[in-house]
């Protein structure tokens, strides 16, 4: 304790004695050297407060540039939020090829159309000679195709609002119907084009298709006649005739039904919109359509909804980046199914191909074969045909005899 009050003591003196020192060397100096340390001083506090002015203003400047930045960056936070909630549903699941069940719909609603064409294939007009055929084209005509131009002769009594739909190549691709007051100088008093056929529309253009293909069938022969080797052989021939029919036949009832309305498609096409989230124009684009659409009209559908609205447009342009990744995406899904159409029409287009190649050459080669076969038998056989008439007819060979029974 004494310790310490000694030890204050002596700091109490030195700091004294150091007081006296600096009143005693001021007292010494001169007033001159007072005065210019008075100048040193102002003017150091002058720069000091420079300084500190310069400082402040610095500190405002990156105070107010921090602070826009934070407000610019606050906002962006909130937009990338609102963004980022707007795109959670949008998210792809995480197992995409066991839950999509719009997209599992897409082959039978395909095959719907599949179906439609294989039952077309084997359907006939009920008529199967040309008279009867030709009585039902007169018959039938006289009941629903009649044109103004045939009101009040060869039998018909008022013209039809379907006038010469079986005769015509627009009754299968755009659906028959002209409209009640059509004038060929106003394109608008027309039907617009049908892509969805009704019963009626249906049954014209598979009448249209019978008329095309094999409007008069070949006759058939007596019944008593029907089992000889020669009955059997134009049984055959028949069938060969009636095959190549089936190439055109096969293209026209693909196109026919693809235009065969189906209660599913429309529901279907409502799914794929909702689970593909491109449901935002859904109500307005369903709207439109009937309750069936047809396949036809449903590939229309999907490309008017783009090409032709002006809302898509607007809504890729204002869309984020992922939004627009699945559109581009669901629109590429539709470039595969359009691929796999091509490929099924190519193979069409190679039918109808091969059906004209093989068509050529019997028109062009068989009869000159023919021609040759008889000269040789000639040769063989002079005494069945002379060999010098050149008028001698080249007969195509007929089997002899019918195909044995198993």
């Amino acid at each position: 304790m004494k310790r310490e009050y000694r030890l204050i003591l002596w700091r109490g003196r030195v700091y004294r004695r150091l007081a006296l020192l600096v009143g005693v060397v001021g007292l010494a100096m001169t007033p001159l050297a007072r005065a210019d340390c008075d100048g040193c001083v102002v003017a150091a506090i002058q720069g000091l407060k420079s300084e500190m002015v310069r400082q402040f203003v610095e500190l405002k400047n990156h105070l107010s540039t921090e602070i826009k930045t934070l407000r610019q960056s606050g906002a962006q936070v909130e937009k990338d939020s609102l963004r980022a909630q707007q795109d959670i549903r949008f998210m792809l699941p995480t197992g995409g090829c066991e839950t999509a069940t719009a997209a599992a719909a897409a082959g039978p609603a395909r095959d719907r159309t599949e179906a439609y064409l294989r039952a077309f294939n084997h359907l006939r007009r009920p008529e199967k000679t040309g008279t009867a055929a030709s009585q039902a084209m007169v018959d039938t005509y006289l009941a629903d195709y009649c044109t103004p131009e045939d009101t009040g002769v060869r039998g018909c009594t008022q013209a039809s609002t379907r006038p010469n739909a079986p005769f015509l190549a627009e009754t299968l691709l755009s659906g028959s119907g002209v409209g009640s007051a059509p004038d060929p100088t106003r394109p608008n008093s027309y039907l617009p084009e049908v892509l969805s056929f009704n019963p009626d529309r249906v049954l014209d253009a598979r009448r249209f298709i019978d008329n095309l293909v094999d409007p008069y069938p070949l006759d058939d022969l007596p019944p008593d006649l029907q089992g000889t080797p020669q009955g059997m052989a134009f049984w055959m021939r028949k069938k060969v005739y009636e095959g190549q029919l089936s190439v055109a036949r096969y293209v026209l009832n693909h196109a026919l039904a693809l235009r065969v309305p189906a209660a599913a498609l429309r529901g279907w096409l409502g799914r794929v919109w909702q689970e593909a989230k491109a449901d935002e124009h859904q109500a307005a684009v369903l709207a439109e359509l009937p309750e069936q659409i047809s396949y036809a009209e449903l590939l229309k559908t999907e490309v008017d909804r783009r090409y032709a609205s002006p809302s898509w447009y607007a809504g890729i342009a204002g869309s984020p980046e992922a939004a627009v990744l699945r559109e581009l995406a669901y629109m590429t899904a539709l470039q595969l199914n359009l691929t796999y159409l091509r490929f099924r029409q190519g193979e069409r287009l190679e039918l109808l191909l091969a059906e004209q190649v093989t068509a050529s050459a019997d028109a062009n080669r068989r009869g000159p074969l023919l021609a040759e076969l008889a000269s040789a038998n000639r040769l063989v056989n002079p005494g069945s045909v002379s060999a010098n008439d050149p008028s001698a007819p080249a007969v195509d060979p007929l089997p002899s005899s019918p195909p044995s029974a198993p």
